[in-house]
């Protein structure tokens, strides 16, 4: 792993580690349904090995823990990671950069990536750290954000945009590997074998507008606008851009999609 690398990891783990017990509590939780139809689409279930990239705070390893599969988590945020050791005692979790896997070759019959491979310098590269690790024939699933026009929670990405500093071009970004087309190439290229691509609708939902705010403010974006702009800014930023999705009684809707593919290796 070459030095900008495993800056980038370094400095957004950090980011990530700022709220990690309220991403744990209100964002992580939201994203079930995802959890769930990796578990099904690519069986995962009694004995097998199961790794997951960019674990977060280990709900996805519960679940699967919980369905009889042996489990190991790698994130590049410590304080998640600690908290995902909390939550999945008997699983192993790492704090690393998925580019650049601490495992042995073949050893994964399972092998996840929700919503991490399109943050990466090198998405390449962390497939193909995939590939090396997972057993022939294993299955692997990886989900990324959909098509924007479909994901109501752009809006609080354009919001926060201009609080923060200017990414470096050519710098990944949330939609990097959302085009048609894009992931099936670099999965192929990787040595995986696509398998079944499509989307899936997910709504994050909030009962009252502190929850959202705090939810909404816990994540690496969020947290480095803060840092540049000031906290109150980025409150009313996102106050601002998610009033459209407020529901009568108080609370919150945003509607958001997906992309998943499933291959094998």
């Amino acid at each position: 792993m070459s030095s900008e690398q495993q800056t980038a990891a370094t400095i957004a783990g950090a980011l990530w580690s700022a709220r990690a017990r309220d991403w744990a509590e209100l964002q992580e939780p939201q994203h079930r349904p995802k959890y769930d139809d990796a578990i099904q689409r690519i069986g995962i279930g009694l004995g097998h090995a199961v790794l997951d990239l960019g674990c977060g705070a280990g709900t996805f390893c519960r679940l699967a823990a919980g369905d009889g599969a042996r489990v190991t988590g790698i994130d590049a945020a410590p304080a998640l990671v600690a908290i995902a050791r909390e939550r999945v005692s008997d699983g192993r979790f790492d704090v690393g950069d998925i580019q650049s896997l601490p495992y042995e070759d073949r050893v994964f019959d399972r092998v996840t990536a929700f919503n991490s491979l399109q943050f990466v310098p090198e998405p390449s590269t962390a497939l193909a750290e995939i590939r090396r690790v997972t057993k022939p024939g294993a299955r692997v699933y990886i989900l990324v954000w959909g098509r924007q026009e479909h994901t109501e929670l752009v809006a609080v990405m354009k919001a926060l945009h201009p609080l923060a500093p200017r990414r470096p071009q050519g710098s990944p970004g949330a939609f990097a590997l959302s085009a048609a087309g894009l992931l099936e190439d670099l999965v192929t290229r990787s040595g995986l074998t696509p398998e079944e691509a499509g989307y899936l609708e997910l709504p994050y939902e909030y009962p009252d507008h502190a929850t959202m705010v705090r939810a909404q403010c816990s994540s690496a974006p969020a947290v480095l606008a803060a840092r540049t702009s000031g906290e109150a800014r980025v409150r009313d930023a996102i106050t601002s851009s998610l009033l459209p999705y407020r529901t009568e009684a108080g609370g919150y809707r945003i509607q958001t999609e997906y992309r998943y593919l499933t291959a094998t290796a």
